[in-house]
């Protein structure tokens, strides 16, 4: 009896056809990765022992978080840091200009089924992201899935550079809202019935001077905190997923979605708290992912509502 071919079997020419092609990206990733590691030594060796780049925030940063380590602790995590930041720079340019396959393996997901399931609900989505590990990777979220994908974004004076960033952030499918006016824009995306939208916000942020009132404990510290995720939630139906990102390996992290279910959008702070705790357990896992060169104490004069 003759073997009937599978739906996935193709032709031994087909496979031989793409080869070539195959082999070249293989190598172009090859040649890539490799250049981008001697770049990013050379960066590190230049941020850490020539620039001295916020050597004394970085170290304050550390201390005040860490208060129980050893002063060569803290030199460890200052020279982890400064190996990840030399990696954080040049990645986003390695992720505009390698082949497709290698992004694959530099960003991967392991439940995108999550952001699937809340799709197929019909529910729009608030991804509280953070400046752990890597958040420029995930402008490839439209590839993994069917929502509309929307992020804030701060214009640059420099028009070349202002292009530059834009064509870096959006070539994969996401949609930049310009910050002036990006609550108001971002709700009425999140209210649309229609075709539900997703809204990634870097919710780690130091507040503007002024609207720095709310803040809770943070890595032993009190700290300002921005409420504007917690607020769009609460003005919505939005599910709100925190996504936690793992470094791998060199230029290569894992993101893992976590629907926040215990959260009580009408309790003040509840999500903002359920966040940072989150953020707070993965920095204590790997501190020297975490951007500590960010003057994120920064001391500011106004009357804060502390959430215990």
């Amino acid at each position: 009896m003759n073997a009937t071919p599978t739906p996935l079997s193709r032709p031994w020419w087909q496979t031989i056809a793409r080869l070539p092609g195959r082999i070249l990206s293989t190598l172009l990733g090859k040649c890539l990765m490799g250049s981008t590691k001697i770049l990013s030594f050379l960066l590190f060796v230049s941020l850490r022992f020539v620039l001295k780049y916020r050597k004394a925030v970085i170290r304050k940063n550390l201390t005040s978080s860490f208060p129980m380590k050893s002063a060569g602790e803290i030199r460890d995590l200052m020279r982890g840091y400064y190996r990840h930041m030399s990696d954080l720079l040049l990645e986003p340019f390695l992720f505009y200009l390698a082949p497709s396959v290698l992004r694959k393996r530099l960003a991967t997901y392991t439940n995108p089924e999550v952001l699937e399931k809340l799709y197929q609900d019909g529910r729009p989505v608030i991804v509280f992201a953070s400046h752990y590990g890597n958040w420029e990777y995930l402008i490839n979220l439209p590839q993994v899935t069917n929502y509309q994908v929307y992020t804030a974004y701060s214009p640059i004076k420099s028009g070349p550079l202002d292009r530059l960033m834009i064509r870096l952030r959006s070539f994969m499918g996401v949609r930049l809202i310009p910050k002036k006016g990006f609550y108001r824009q971002a709700l009425s995306l999140l209210r649309q019935t229609a075709i539900p939208n997703l809204l990634v916000v870097i919710a780690d942020q130091r507040p503007a001077p002024g609207n720095d009132k709310f803040r809770i404990p943070f890595l032993d510290q009190d700290t300002a905190v921005q409420i504007g995720g917690e607020r769009m939630a609460a003005s919505s139906d939005a599910a709100v997923v925190y996504v936690e990102s793992r470094k791998n390996a060199q230029f290569s992290y894992e993101f893992t979605f976590r629907v926040m279910e215990n959260t009580d959008r009408v309790v003040p702070m509840s999500i903002t708290k359920a966040y940072y705790r989150i953020l707070e357990k993965s920095i204590s896992l790997a501190p020297s992912y975490w951007l500590w060169s960010h003057n994120r104490w920064k001391a500011q004069a106004t009357t804060a509502i502390h959430a215990s």
